[in-house]
């Protein structure tokens, strides 16, 4: 016990000795790069050598701030990705940034610095909090790289060298707002541009205080200032699919990708089998509603639902949403090969899921849906024909119980369609008994004992559940009857 302590002592320690070397790394690599940058040639950055210690320094002071921010404060995101991928993402992100934001202020102009670059791709990728933190370090570190710099070289600065990136800094706060549930690229674009021109009155007196000013230079002071709302979005769009290709990181962008009907496997399950495609679009709008009652991320639900049954592809004939003209294969089967066919669907799902590179917690959501559940129709039918006692233990699912709420929230959905679609409840009151006891049931076989799911949470889920289904079972008007009264 105590070496076990000891060694994850140990280990804790070299993770964070690892993290505040590869800061110094980062520190070191963007200092020198953004003070070449504003160097110009290679004489004044030999000059610059010891400035460009003292700017390494602080560089790494500012990167420590959003570290220690973001692993002891924040403590990840709600997006499940690794410590370490949300460390990379958010170094690498600064320090190009940095690095872009010295580039346009040197060879374009001090007002058309892309400051909100950073800020937005970790607003999209991480959280919004982490984001504006983002922004506040890319400001100071291309303040103390870019104007200093040039103060040391020319000897003299302007109001004008500082005032854009002030500029820039507020837009980049303004920018991680629009990264809200139900932002698209559309919006995201257009209300940055829209940013960029509301920015526009702050550059005009900047613009008037310069020496030599004439309505000329303010308003390329002010198309300046627009152009660095416009350059940030475009480098995002650019960089965001990098982004995504390299960390595996599922943005909403990519995850409504995912969700779209054109995408070869949905087209395949709703070719193989329709009524199973039919209940996955039912379970997504359920999945969704949902996750936006407890705060999670309803793009991640949707695509739960719309993928959890991907397994019936294999033999959809012998799921009863599936089966038509009366027949059930089933009957011709004896009921040890009939649960082998059902309960190793789940297993199929997360197989094909794999092999198209889907996000993990789809995998585990089309894993662990049913969790291992036991499988009453065919348990039953068995212990009807069976003499004795009859071990439950042959008809549960071989699978793990939900290890998230995505999972969970699936679970419960799929079941409560279903059965709300067969039982079809008169009343509202019968609506919510049935949701109820499919909740309590899971509960107490133990299916949600693996998952963080709260009480008060799957109280919430029911109350979405309920207000959901009866506009999805709403009926319609009899237009044979209609035109016989008439």
């Amino acid at each position: 016990m105590i070496e076990n302590e000891k060694s994850s002592r140990k280990e804790k320690i070299l993770r964070w000795f690892n993290y505040i070397l590869g800061l110094i790394c980062f520190s070191t690599l963007t200092s020198f790069v953004c003070i070449g940058i504003v160097s110009k040639n290679i004489k004044n950055f030999v000059n610059f050598v010891p400035f460009t210690l003292l700017v390494d320094l602080i560089v790494f002071g500012i990167l420590l701030i959003v570290f220690v921010y973001h692993m002891v404060i924040v403590k990840g995101s709600y997006k499940s990705f690794s410590r370490l991928r949300e460390y990379l993402i958010i170094n690498i992100s600064i320090s190009l940034g940095s690095m872009f934001s010295c580039l346009m202020y040197v060879h374009v102009s001090p007002y058309a610095v892309p400051v909100a670059t950073a800020a937005l791709l970790i607003s999209i990728l991480i959280s919004q909090r982490i984001g504006i933190l983002t922004a506040i370090g890319t400001f100071l570190i291309s303040l103390v790289t870019c104007p200093l710099s040039v103060f040391l070289i020319e000897g003299s600065i302007t109001i004008g060298q500082i005032g854009g990136l002030c500029i820039g800094l507020l837009s980049s706060i303004c920018m991680t707002f629009l990264v809200h549930r139900g932002y698209t690229r559309f919006k995201i674009t257009c209300g940055a541009l829209l940013i960029g021109l509301i920015s526009l009155p702050f550059a005009i007196p900047l613009g008037i205080v310069e020496k030599a000013s004439t309505f000329v230079s303010v308003l390329k002071t002010c198309c300046f200032s627009f152009l660095g709302s416009a350059v940030a979005v475009g480098y995002v769009s650019v960089v965001l699919p990098v982004y995504e290709r390299i960390f595996r990181v599922w943005t909403d962008f990519k995850l409504a990708e995912v969700c779209s009907l054109n995408q070869p496997l949905l087209r395949e399950l709703k070719e193989k089998a329709p009524g199973t495609f039919s209940h996955s679009l039912t379970v997504s709008t359920l999945a969704e509603n949902c996750a936006i009652a407890i705060g999670l991320n309803p793009f991640m639900a949707r695509a739960c639902a719309m993928y959890h049954d991907i397994g019936k592809i294999k033999n959809p004939e012998y799921f009863i949403e599936n089966q038509q003209g009366g027949y059930n294969p089933h009957d011709d089967l004896i009921i040890d090969v009939s649960v082998k066919i059902i309960i190793e669907h789940p297993e199929l799902g997360a197989q094909v899921l794999k092999k198209h590179n889907l996000p993990d917690t789809v995998i585990k959501a089309a894993l662990e849906h049913h969790g291992d559940s036991t499988l009453m129709f065919f348990y039953l039918k068995a212990k009807g024909i069976t003499e004795g006692n009859l071990e439950a233990d042959k008809y549960r699912y071989p699978d793990p119980k939900p290890s998230t709420k995505y999972s969970a929230i699936i679970m419960i959905c799929d079941m409560c369609e279903a059965m709300i679609r067969s039982k079809k409840p008169t009343s509202y009151e019968e609506l919510e008994s049935i949701v109820y006891e499919i909740i309590e049931g899971r509960i107490l076989d133990g299916q949600l004992s693996e998952c963080d799911i709260s009480i008060l949470q799957l109280q919430k889920i029911k109350t979405s559940i309920c207000q959901a289904m009866p506009s999805m079972l709403h009926e319609r008007i009899d237009y044979d009857k209609a035109k016989e009264r008439r």
